[in-house]
C-alpha cells in the first residue's frame, strides 16, 4: 500500500497501480502449468573495420512458476552485513516496531530495490491510456524475503544477537527486541586461511575448520546438504559477506582450468583461497 501510495504522488493522478498477478498474452511468451517461457532478440552492432553489422541473438528464458522454499547461506554470518541482513528480514516477517529518537519507526523493505521499485507495465486501454505500474517483485514469481530461512558460516562463534549488539549498528530498541529471536542462530565453523585476510581477523578466529582444503571443501558441501535437508528446503543460495580476500593469483596448472582447479585444492595448493573453495562445494553441490 505504500508503495502504491509513494508511486501515485511521484507519478501525479494520470497512474494507475497493478499490485495483483497478469498474464502476458504474446506469441513470445508461453505458460505452461510448472514454467513460463519467453522468447527475446538480443540486438547489437558489431563494426569490422568499416563494415557495421547488426547481429541479433535468439533467447530463450524459462521461469518457475512455482516459488521454491528458499534457504540463503551467508559467508560471513556473524559479520556486520551477515547479521544486520538477517535481523531486518526477522524485523520484517515479525512485523516488530521500536522506538527512536525520531518517533515509531516499523520494519519496512524500502531500501530494496525487488520489495520498493516499480516498474512500468504499460497504458491503461479502459482508462484514458494512463500509465500502469506494477511492483518489481510482481514481474515474475519471486521469493519473499520474509520466506527466507537463514544460516550459514563464520569464523567467529559468536550467536547473531550478541554479533548484532557487536555491530551497533541497529537502534537499541529494535536490538531488544530482535535478541531473542537471534539469540539461538549460531554459525557453522569456516574456512579460515590467514594469508588472504586482513591479520586484525586472527584474534577473533575462534570457530574455523580443521583438515586439508579438499577435506575442508567436503565439509562445506555436507553443510550445505544438512542445511537444505533439515528445513525443507528447495533450493539454497550462498552469499559471500566476508572479509575482502586479497587478490589470488591465476595460475597455469593450478587455477586455469575446472580440472587443475580441483586438483589443486585435493594437493592444497596455498594460491587457493577461502572464496575460491566456498565457490566450489557450492557448484558442486548443484
Amino acid at each position: 500500500q505504500h508503495i502504491s501510495s509513494l508511486y501515485l504522488i511521484m507519478s501525479g493522478s494520470s497512474s494507475n497501480f497493478q499490485e495483483g498477478s497478469f498474464q502476458v498474452e504474446s506469441a513470445n511468451c508461453q505458460y505452461s502449468d510448472n514454467a513460463i517461457l519467453s522468447d527475446y532478440v538480443y540486438e547489437t552492432t558489431m563494426v569490422d573495420g568499416n563494415v557495421v553489422k547488426p547481429v541479433q541473438t535468439k533467447m530463450q528464458f524459462q521461469t518457475e512458476r512455482q516459488v521454491p522454499k528458499t534457504g540463503v547461506m551467508l559467508i560471513g554470518l556473524g559479520g556486520n552485513n551477515g547479521c544486520t541482513c538477517v535481523a531486518g528480514a526477522l524485523a520484517n516477517k515479525l512485523g516488530l516496531t521500536w522506538e527512536t529518537k525520531e518517533g515509531t519507526q516499523k520494519a519496512n523493505y524500502w531500501g530494496s530495490l525487488m520489495m520498493s521499485s516499480t516498474v512500468k507495465l504499460g497504458n491503461d486501454v479502459r482508462n484514458g491510456g494512463q500509465a500502469i505500474y506494477t511492483p518489481l517483485h510482481n514481474m515474475l514469481p519471486m521469493v519473499n524475503p520474509n520466506e527466507i530461512v537463514w544460516g550459514g558460516w563464520d569464523i567467529n562463534s559468536t550467536n547473531l544477537a550478541d554479533a548484532m549488539k557487536r555491530s551497533k549498528v541497529l537502534d537499541y530498541d529494535l536490538q531488544k527486541k530482535l535478541y531473542p529471536h537471534m539469540k539461538d542462530i549460531k554459525p557453522l565453523p569456516s574456512v579460515y586461511f590467514p594469508d588472504f585476510i586482513a591479520s586484525n581477523q586472527d584474534a577473533r578466529a575462534d570457530n574455523v575448520l580443521t583438515g586439508t582444503k579438499q577435506e575442508q571443501m567436503e565439509q562445506l558441501q555436507k553443510d550445505i546438504r544438512d542445511f537444505k535437508k533439515n528445513n525443507g528446503l528447495d533450493k539454497v543460495i550462498l552469499l559471500w559477506t566476508a572479509n575482502t580476500e586479497r587478490f589470488a593469483s591465476i595460475e597455469e596448472g593450478v587455477n586455469d582450468t575446472a580440472e587443475n582447479l580441483l586438483q589443486s585444492i585435493e594437493n592444497g595448493e596455498p594460491e587457493i583461497s577461502a572464496s575460491t573453495v566456498f565457490a566450489v562445494a557450492s557448484i558442486l553441490e548443484g
